[in-house]
């Protein structure tokens, strides 16, 4: 240990610089455990350490039984949270905010990605504390209950995310396409917008935290990954009414969050990063 750093941390570093000068470069497989444990002299546990920090920084990937390999640099896919511009009045994505429905969609195209999402699953189930809170459902209610839209998200065939958006139960049995497990081709806002409630605002928080098992499961991350993003965002009505929670869960290394405020050139909303 040299100077207080760890002697994985050590080895983890010298292999990344190996493979920012291009020593190792893509697809490369890494010398085994044993004969990096060799070429160091420490223990197979130690170099296990080192490559674990790669793994989570995205520089290798493991493939179990074969080894682990220089991992293809990753071109995030830029998501525009706030207000995104997409054209003409009557363009696809407009009113329905970044990150969602058809921005979502049209934004990738944009970047010369193809994003598609899931068949919507959706469920009825009890409201926890965070959906009580977010929606404004009276503490009266015993056991209310609340409407669950899920969908995983692609982005050029691989896992980019999950969402999952909370309605009450009055509304969504108001609106009854939010029960359907189809999509809703003009976009969840302006169905809703349809029926009375027009979004006129929202609320956004973000949140780094550890994967569940779910999460580990659909972006192929191993146990020790570095943190999802969550990022909550809650709709208001022309009442000033929260009326739609949606949360969205980021593959860490893959997607890149920005906003924009005011008037700036067209080339900022083209630019990919």
């Amino acid at each position: 240990m040299a100077d207080g750093i760890p002697r994985y941390t050590e080895i983890a570093l010298e292999l990344q610089a190996q493979i920012e000068q291009g020593t190792l470069a893509p697809g490369d497989r890494l010398p085994t455990e044993k004969e990096l444990a060799d070429r160091w002299v420490v223990s197979t546990n130690t170099v296990k350490k080192a490559i674990s920090e790669l793994r989570k920084g995205g520089r290798v990937e493991t493939i179990p039984q074969k080894g682990s390999f220089v991992a293809e640099p990753v071109q995030p896919f830029v998501i525009t949270l706030n207000h995104t511009d997409l054209g003409g009045d009557d363009a696809p994505g407009r009113g329905f905010g970044g990150g969602e429905g058809k921005a979502f969609v049209v934004e990738a195209e944009r970047q010369q990605h193809r994003a598609w999402s899931s068949v919507p699953e959706v469920r009825v189930e009890d409201a926890k504390e965070p959906e009580i809170k977010a929606l404004g459902i009276p503490r009266d209610q015993s056991q209310p209950q609340i409407v669950r839209r899920s969908q995983q998200r692609f982005v050029d065939g691989k896992a980019n995310s999950l969402q999952h958006s909370f309605f009450r139960l009055e509304l969504a049995i108001e609106a009854q396409a939010l029960l359907k497990s189809v999509d809703i081709e003009e976009g969840t806002v302006a169905y809703l917008q349809g029926r009375g409630h027009v979004q006129t605002g929202y609320e956004d928080e973000f949140n780094a935290r550890p994967p569940t098992e779910e999460e580990l499961k659909f972006f192929g991350l191993s146990k020790d990954s570095l943190a999802v993003i969550e990022h909550r965002r809650t709709a208001y009505d022309q009442n000033g009414e929260p009326f739609r929670l949606t949360i969205t869960i980021y593959k860490p290394g893959a997607n890149k969050i920005r906003f924009i405020a005011g008037e700036v050139p067209d080339e900022v909303w083209q630019r990919s990063s």
